[in-house]
């Protein structure tokens, strides 16, 4: 086996530098990316990509290598099985002095080790890069080599994709590849779970699934008949894998190609939604495909101006809309959004730029600075309490800080901070904390956001905080404008939002204070959840209140052709898409089971299959539909037939007697070329 690993080393050893110089200049113009991008942000030229300035988070580099080691891999394998594909070479192959076993391992091992080489490589010196302080200005944790971890143990499914593809014997070429169907769901895995051991798990059967069918190939010769029986097993979840990604890239491919833009569905998307003015007047505002088309008061009474001049309602509404401030209260895990490892999480966001040093807020709370000239940590912000004393506390993480870019603001080096019970006011160019709002140990703040303080200037100085018990608006300092009892409970109501009014038209309300309540809960309760508004006067009082009808926003489903497509999904699979299919669909997708059921129950027949044999392959293609047909017409072996001289009925020729009169083939008639003819009785 020694030998035979050294052989394959040797003969693809080419392919695999070809890999690696390949992958070594894709990471490498992605770091230079991240190097670009950071100048771009210090000179305010563009806004920023958080995950772009750390090359293993890049959205360029995980797309990139998923794509590399997706094709490496596959290529890789095939070319190691048809290296031997001719005939004379593989029984020269498979007749060495070692086990067909040992074959399969020796060259699966030699293939791993050039996969490893050329793109396992390149991935490591990268890590060892970004690792390296001097080189990225950006935090840095082992949890960011997960993903592209993923992506690359997902290239391993391709190997042996690849290998089978080159290795199985088929009588179209093009369905021997199906098995890189398979090993595109366990790419898929990689970018589709958040968590790095959900994807493995997939990774790791799909694998095992690949690398078995591989092996009972090398038993068979890459024959369907003489696998063994985990490795028909394997090679028929292979194809059944492959199968259900055909059917729904071509499903999908056809509907959106063809039949949508046939049918003409367009159907127009109308939502309405509560807007307030300056003035505290509150209109419910109707939109059709973006663009407003109504909007009227509590009263019913449409939006009127005389002297509009032709504007649109939507200019009509801004010019008078009431600006404010939303805060998601969250209380419990408050890392929730930033604790995935995979490629939906971010680890870390910028908070500010100031004299060259990027402070950032880690997944963890923590406020990290890295200067951009050095490239180097050079320290952190951590708060204190009453005594001066660090303390354990993080950094709440606010939605809005998962923001996708990140944008230079003004002249201003300072930004609102907070833990669960402390706000800080921090000064980023003096590295200083400052305290200025502080809760007692039986509450705790759930949320905050900037609010603008005038609409002179459009300046946004005040706060807005949310804890379990009230709700209040705090002035740059940390003195409360005013502070309401939190309404209907946070979990209920988690969305708060304030409108800043204008005092004008006789209106005596400064703020209106919103409670949205919690979409899914609203639904569950037929949207009998109210939107609650409090309007607040001079002296924090509440002025008045008054409760919405909740407005049910209508769900954008997909068109019936789209409905039709899916039908030809397992009926299984249908409960996957929720409430977007109607159960009217239901039948339908089941009857395409059945017919397809019918279909392979009459071919295994007709071919004259064991009983075992026809009702196993009947249940299984009623389970995936119209995939099980696929698979089994792609995975079994389909002789040609010719009648019986004795009973007339059709007959496989691969078969040394009829299988319905069990009479025998007749000889070959004799035409003067035999050399082990019979010796005739003289």
């Amino acid at each position: 086996m020694k030998a035979l690993i050294q052989k394959d080393l040797r003969e693809n050893l080419k392919v695999a530098l070809i890999g690696l110089l390949i992958f070594s200049l894709l990471l490498l113009q992605a770091y230079q990316d991240s190097i670009t991008l950071l100048n771009n942000l210090l000179l305010g030229t563009q806004p920023a990509l958080f995950n772009g300035l750390q090359p293993l988070l890049s959205n360029s580099v995980q797309p990139e290598a998923a794509f590399f080691c997706g094709i490496f891999g596959a290529v890789l394998g095939w070319l190691q099985s048809r290296n031997e594909a001719h005939r004379d070479l593989w029984a020269f192959l498979i007749h060495r002095p070692v086990t067909r076993t040992e074959i399969f391992r020796g060259k699966a091992i030699a293939g791993l080790c050039l996969y490893v080489f050329g793109a396992g490589l390149p991935m490591a010196v990268l890590v060892a890069v970004v690792r390296t302080p001097g080189h990225i200005a950006a935090p840095f944790e082992w949890a960011m080599v997960l993903p592209l971890a993923s992506i690359f143990l997902s290239g391993v499914a391709f190997y042996f994709a690849g290998w089978l593809t080159g290795l199985r014997q088929a009588r179209w070429y093009g369905i021997r590849g199906l098995g890189l169907g398979l090993a595109f769901i366990a790419c898929l895995s990689a970018f589709y779970f958040r968590e790095f051991w959900q994807s493995l798990i997939v990774i790791e059967i799909t694998v095992v699934i690949l690398a078995t069918a591989v092996w009972g190939a090398y038993q068979s010769g890459g024959c369907y008949r003489g696998h063994p029986a985990a490795g028909r097993l394997a090679l028929t979840a292979a194809m059944a894998g492959g199968c259900v990604v055909v059917l729904c890239a071509g499903a999908a491919l056809l509907m959106d190609v063809v039949v949508n833009p046939l049918s003409g569905h367009s159907s127009p998307v109308v939502y309405s939604y509560y807007e307030m003015n300056r003035d505290g007047v509150i209109y419910k505002v109707t939109t059709r495909d973006n663009e407003s088309v109504e909007a009227v008061d509590l009263n019913g009474h449409p939006l009127a101006d005389a002297t509009t001049g032709g504007k649109t309602i939507r200019a009509q509404l801004s010019e008078h809309q009431a600006y404010g401030a939303s805060v998601g209260t969250q209380l419990g895990d408050r890392n929730m959004a930033l604790n995935a490892v995979g490629r939906r999480g971010y680890f870390f966001a910028i908070q500010k730029v100031v004299d060259k040093t990027i402070w950032y807020l880690d997944r963890h709370g923590k406020l990290l600075g890295y200067d951009s000239r050095t490239r180097k940590f050079i320290g952190s912000m951590d708060p204190r309490g009453s005594d001066g004393a660090l303390t354990s506390e993080g950094f709440i993480i606010q939605p809005n800080d998962l923001y996708y870019y990140f944008q230079p603001d003004s002249e201003e080096t300072w930004r609102y901070m907070a833990t669960a019970r402390t706000v800080y006011r921090a000064d980023f160019k003096a590295r200083e904390l400052k305290p200025i709002f502080t809760l007692p140990n039986d509450d705790e703040i759930g949320g905050y956001a900037v609010a603008p303080s005038s609409y002179d200037r459009m300046r946004s100085e005040n706060l807005l905080i949310t804890t379990r018990k009230t709700v209040c608006l705090l002035d740059s300092e940390g003195r409360t404008l005013f502070a309401v009892p939190y309404q209907h409970g946070y979990v209920e109501y988690p969305t708060v939002e304030i409108s800043v009014l204008e005092a004008t038209n006789g209106s005596t309300a400064n703020f209106g204070v919103w409670f949205h309540p919690d979409a899914g809960m609203n639904e569950k309760s037929g949207w009998k959840m109210p939107v609650h508004v409090l309007w607040i006067g001079p002296g924090q009082t509440v002025a008045k209140t008054a409760d919405l009808p909740a407005l049910r926003q209508p769900e954008q489903l997909p068109s019936w052709p789209d409905k039709l497509a899916t039908t030809f999904l397992p009926p299984a699979a249908h409960p996957a898409f929720g409430n977007n299919i109607s159960n009217h669909w239901y039948p339908l997708s089941f009857a395409w089971a059945v017919i397809s059921a019918g279909i392979g129950w009459a071919l295994t027949r007709r071919y004259n299959y064991s009983i075992a044999a026809r009702v196993s392959w009947t249940l299984f293609i009623f389970v995936l539909g119209i995939a099980g047909l696929l698979t089994l017409l792609c995975v079994q072996e389909w002789p040609a037939r010719e009648a019986c001289p004795h009973c007339g009925k059709l007959r496989a020729v691969d078969r040394e007697s009829c299988e319905h009169c069990q009479s025998p083939f007749a000889p070959p008639e004799k035409n003067g070329t035999e050399i082990f003819a019979p010796l005739a009785r003289e």
